[in-house]
C-alpha cells in the first residue's frame, strides 16, 4: 500500500474512534447525573484497575504497554467530565472563600525581612523572631497579617513560610515582585481569609500524592487538561509515621472563580491524597 491508502484508513478509524468517544461520553454524563443524586465518588481505583485487567486480556504483548495507557488516558478524560457536570448538578466546592479585601492595619514581620515593608509606617509593623510567631500572632488576633519573602529567583523558596501557609490555615493576599542589586524575590502578604478577587490570576495549592504509581503524572495531566499554565512547582518531604513523602507545592496561572478552575480544585480534592489552597493574588509579571 502507499502512504497516502495507509493514511486514509487511519481517517476511517479516527473518525470511528471518534464516534465512539462521544458515545462513551454520553454514558459517563449519565453516570455523572446518576451519583449527583447519590453523592457516590467518582474516582474509583480498584474499579479501573478491574477494567484494565479485564480490556488488557489476550492484547498483542507489543501492544500491551500502549493499550493500558489508551485506557487510563479515556479514564482520565472520562473522570474530568464528569467533575464538570457533578459541579452543575449539586453545589459541592469544597473551599470556602470570601471576595471582598479587608484593610490590613497591623502587620507582623520577621525582623530580618522588615525592609520588605518599605513605604509602609513601622508604626504599624510587629517585628517577629520567626514565621512560627507571626502565625500565633495572627492566631490570636494582635495582627490582621503577615508579609515575607516566599522565593527568590536563582536562590530558592522559604521552607518555613510554606509550612506556615499549611499548619497555621493562613492564605496569600498579596504579591509583590522586588528586586534588590539584581536579585529577583516574591514578596506576599498572608492573613485568615481566603479571598478571591476579579483581578487575581495566581492560586497556590499543596498537594500530596496518593501512594501508588504515576499518580503524580495523573494530577499534573488534569491541570494540563484544563489548560491551565502551570508556573511554579516544588516539593518538600515530610516524614508521615515511618515513611517518607512529599508535599507538592503549586502556583497556577488562574482564577479561583471561574467555572473551569472550580471543577479542576474540586477534581485536584477527590485525586490527592490531601489538597490545600494556599492563596489567591495577582501576581504581575513573568515570575
Amino acid at each position: 500500500m502507499e502512504l497516502a491508502d495507509v493514511r486514509k484508513n487511519i481517517d476511517q478509524v479516527d473518525g470511528e474512534i471518534r464516534r465512539l468517544f462521544i458515545e462513551r461520553m454520553s454514558l459517563a454524563d449519565q453516570v455523572a447525573c446518576i451519583k449527583a443524586k447519590t453523592e457516590d465518588v467518582i474516582n474509583k481505583p480498584d474499579r479501573e484497575q478491574a477494567i484494565i485487567a479485564k480490556q488488557t486480556e489476550g492484547m498483542d504483548p507489543k501492544l500491551l504497554r500502549e493499550y493500558t495507557a489508551l485506557i487510563k488516558r479515556i479514564m482520565e478524560v472520562s473522570r474530568k467530565y464528569q467533575y464538570g457536570r457533578t459541579m452543575e448538578l449539586r453545589d459541592c466546592f469544597p473551599f470556602d472563600y470570601v471576595r471582598e479585601e479587608k484593610p490590613v492595619e497591623r502587620l507582623a514581620v520577621v525582623k530580618e525581612e522588615l525592609y520588605v515593608c518599605k513605604g509602609r509606617s513601622w508604626d504599624d509593623v510587629l517585628l517577629l523572631d520567626s514565621y512560627d510567631e507571626i502565625g500565633d500572632c495572627i492566631d490570636r488576633g494582635e495582627a490582621d497579617a503577615g508579609m515575607g519573602i516566599i522565593e527568590t529567583v536563582g536562590i530558592g523558596v522559604s521552607d518555613e513560610l510554606h509550612g506556615l501557609l499549611v499548619d497555621h490555615d493562613l492564605y496569600i493576599r498579596d504579591c509583590l515582585i522586588r528586586e534588590d542589586r539584581g536579585v529577583r524575590s516574591k514578596v506576599v502578604t498572608f492573613s485568615k481569609d481566603l479571598i478571591a478577587l476579579p483581578d487575581h490570576n495566581r492560586i497556590k495549592l499543596m498537594f500530596e500524592c496518593p501512594n501508588r504509581s504515576g499518580s503524580l503524572s495523573s494530577i499534573l495531566s488534569m491541570v494540563s487538561d484544563y489548560g491551565v499554565n502551570l508556573t511554579e512547582i516544588h516539593s518538600r518531604p515530610f516524614l508521615s509515621g515511618e515513611e517518607w513523602n512529599y508535599m507538592f507545592f503549586l502556583e497556577l496561572s488562574a482564577n479561583i472563580d471561574e467555572k473551569e478552575i472550580r471543577a479542576l480544585l474540586f477534581q485536584l480534592s477527590q485525586e490527592t491524597a490531601r489538597l490545600k489552597v494556599l492563596g489567591s493574588y495577582l501576581c504581575e509579571g513573568d515570575f
